[in-house]
């Protein structure tokens, strides 16, 4: 029986408590909404704050802006809430409420880097004891000064600051929840682009004013630490990078003559490398300084850039070995041209002795040049007249051979002969009369021959020629019939004796790849001093 006149009277007590908002109503009666909990005891009021961090939503590297995601808490004692009496019950409210904010104070805490703020639902809760605890769902955006200058291997210190906006230490004084300021679960480690390694928080007072205005703000900083993740950037832009410079370097061993396909693999590493650039910097701010990949793809621009006018020139030196072949082929005329004007004056002088051996017979007739002469005086004066009518001119015949002295100073700059004695100086620097065997080789080489010296020693065998120098006389021997004498391929060629053209892509095949591939090791390496 005893026990029912106790549940009995427990109902009716349960009956008589107030409800929720009967209680919210009666403790906000006298509440004084712009007085802090501790003004009348003249005691700051302190704030406990802590962000319950969901996740990284967003590293906005152009605009250098972190978004976070999740839960803003904040904790404070409020002894004018307390409830006295058997009905004690926490009191929760729903935020944000349809007719506005909860009649009670609430610390104006504010983000000092935030540049978007966003609040979701959350809830107010009231304790028996006084004890005020806040939690909202927060969508920020927050500003984080980055610096990009070890890129991909960058790490960034994005900072959070939270403080009252109008109450100063003295009246509410911020602080960290016990188990800290920040909350992020363990497991959480970042974005797909950034790793979250270290987490920290630190509370300073910060003043402002001067004199009697002076005051100071109790400031919550959370630290947070973001390394990127390099994989993506080392796979896809320092990876393609290294491999068109090579594309570029293999383009050296195409042959010099083919021109299509020297600049087309010239020219697509280039602007690889300018699309690799654009992307890079297309994500970052407009930088005034070099980040460790940018740096990178510059250089490895500069390479492939390099190539193209390494086959400019290579062209130009083609072009002048292209006119020293002209020349060579126009010596070749000239000893042609001399050889056939030797054998006709050959011809003529056999022809004129035979028919003055059938007019004479006795008569005896010795040669002793090339050029015809007899021991008959009178026919020599008459054959010389005839090839050299300005031997016996008489003064109307000087007059013509005047008359036409432009015309004949022109015929003698195409006579075989003299030009002839112009090839032999050209290849005769040291005016000795003999030609040695590297006299030889650089003579020709001027000509566009460009002969090792085995090729010259197997021409000086074919001349039948045992020493080291080739006489004027086997040197015309040589070049009236140099299509004859032409040595065969070399068994072995020096560097020095190789066509300029090639020479220039035989330094620069090794050059390039030693500058890409030196340029590769020391950039690794500092990236990771």
């Amino acid at each position: 029986m005893w026990r029912l006149v106790l549940l009995a009277a427990a109902q009716g007590l349960q009956l008589e408590c107030p409800t929720t908002d009967d209680i919210l109503a009666n403790l906000t009666a006298e509440y004084d909404v712009l007085s802090h909990p501790g003004k009348r005891s003249k005691q700051p009021t302190h704030v406990g704050l802590q962000l319950m961090v969901a996740s990284i939503v967003k590293v906005e590297q152009k605009q250098q802006q972190l978004a976070l995601e999740g839960y803003f808490r904040s904790e404070w004692v409020d002894p004018r809430l307390a409830q006295a009496g058997p009905c004690n019950e926490t009191v929760v409210i729903t935020l944000p409420q349809p007719q506005g904010q909860p009649a009670i104070w609430q610390p104006d805490i504010f983000f000092d880097n935030s540049v978007s703020e966003w609040y979701g639902f959350g809830s107010l809760t009231i304790y028996p004891d006084g004890r005020v605890f806040r939690s909202r769902r927060f969508h920020h955006t927050f500003s984080c000064r980055m610096n990009f200058e070890a890129l991909p291997f960058d790490g960034h210190d994005c900072m959070v600051a939270m403080s009252s906006y109008s109450w100063d230490v003295e009246n509410v004084n911020a602080t960290a929840f016990s188990n800290g300021a920040v909350d992020i679960d363990p497991e959480y480690d970042g974005t797909n682009e950034f790793r979250l390694t270290t987490v920290s928080d630190d509370v300073q007072t910060t003043w402002f004013g001067t004199g009697l205005n002076r005051k100071g703000y109790a400031y919550i900083y959370v630290y947070m630490h973001l390394d990127r993740r390099p994989t993506a950037y080392m796979m896809f832009v320092f990876g393609t990078c290294m491999l068109f410079a090579l594309v570029a370097w293999s383009g050296l061993f195409i042959n010099r003559a083919i021109a299509p396909a020297r600049v087309t693999i010239a020219v697509i590493p280039v602007l690889i490398m300018l699309n690799l650039e654009t992307n890079v910097t297309s994500t970052l701010p407009p930088l005034n300084y070099l980040t460790w990949l940018t740096s990178y793809l510059l250089l490895m621009k500069l390479f492939s850039i390099s190539v193209v006018f390494e086959y400019a020139l290579v062209a130009f030196l083609m072009q002048l070995e292209a006119a020293r072949e002209r020349q060579f082929e126009a010596c070749k005329h000239i000893a042609a041209a001399l050889k056939k004007k030797r054998v006709d004056e050959e011809a003529c002088i056999a022809q004129e002795i035979v028919q003055l051996a059938e007019r004479s017979p006795q008569i005896t007739v010795t040669r002793k040049e090339p050029r015809a002469a007899w021991s008959n005086p009178g026919t020599r004066g008459r054959d010389a007249q005839a090839r050299d009518p300005a031997a016996h001119a008489t003064g109307d015949d000087f007059l013509n051979i005047g008359a036409h002295g432009r015309e004949a100073s022109k015929l003698s700059r195409l006579d075989p002969a003299r030009n002839f004695a112009k090839l032999e100086k050209h290849f005769d620097l040291d005016k000795s009369g003999d030609l040695g065997w590297k006299e030889v080789q650089r003579g020709f080489r001027r000509l566009g021959q460009y002969w090792s010296k085995d090729q010259v020693q197997e021409l000086f065998y074919r001349l039948g020629i045992q020493g080291q120098t080739l006489p004027s006389a086997d040197f015309q021997k040589l070049m009236m019939d140099i299509d004859q004498f032409m040595p065969g391929k070399a068994m072995s060629i020096t560097f020095s004796e190789h066509p300029p053209s090639l020479q220039v892509d035989l330094v620069f095949r090794y050059a390039y790849i030693t500058g890409v591939i030196g340029t590769t090791v020391t950039w690794t390496v500092l990236a990771f001093l």
